[in-house]
Order: C-alpha cells, then structure tokens, then sequence
C-alpha cells in the first residue's frame, strides 16, 4: 500500500508551497491519479484525514480526485481504447499489442485557497 507514501509527498507538498506564498490554509487539494498509475484512489480517500492531522493548514481541506482513463493505441489496427473496460484487449482486433497513450499519472493537480482580503 504505495498510496499512503505519496500522499504524505502530496500533503508535504501542499504545505510547503502554502508556506512559501504565504497561505494561511487549504481549502482544498486535488490529486490527479491516472487508471493506470498503480494507485487506488479509495485508500487516498481513506487515509487523507490521517495524513492531514500534523499538517495545520490542511486540517479543513477537502481531497479532490481525478481519475483520467486508461488510453491504449493499437500498433496493429490503430483503434484507440479504455485499456480497464477491455483487459489490456483491443475491442476491435483483439491484439494485446498497445501504446499507452495516458493514464498512467499522479499529479498534485490543484492547491484551492480563500484569498485573505487586504486592510
């Protein structure tokens, strides 16, 4: 369970970018995690709360996900398709034979804010 390192990087990340613009707290952050990363989103969900309690100027923030789909290009018949949906599996000619096109991500995608008003 990979998931839990890397959101601590994310949740570490998030905290030291808010520091160093002077941010005083995170409404939000969003994680872009790819079909194909390796990554299961739940256990972000699950472990989120846990991994934010040391973080003072995350402790309110929402986790935010994307989940981009798995993209596959056949290099026998060139159809383009959801590599999940179809086992690896061209749905047209049957070929396993496939470039990865996306989905294989895992970006700290958006950092949300409330600006403080200025006196």
């Amino acid at each position: 369970m990979h998931e839990i390192s890397v959101l601590v990087k994310a949740v570490e990340l998030a905290e030291q970018t808010a520091e160093d613009n002077g941010i005083e707290e995170i409404s939000y952050i969003t994680l872009e995690v790819g079909e194909l990363s390796g990554y299961l989103p739940v256990f972000f969900e699950k472990y989120f709360p846990i991994v934010v309690e040391h973080h003072p100027r995350l402790q309110k923030a929402e986790l935010r996900m994307i989940t981009p789909r798995g993209e596959g290009l056949c290099l026998n018949c060139s159809a383009i398709y959801n590599v999940m949906e179809c086992q690896g599996v061209c749905p047209k000619c049957g070929s396993r034979s496939k470039k990865i096109l996306g989905g294989q991500q895992f970006l700290l995608k958006e950092i949300g804010y409330e600006e403080t008003p200025s006196a």
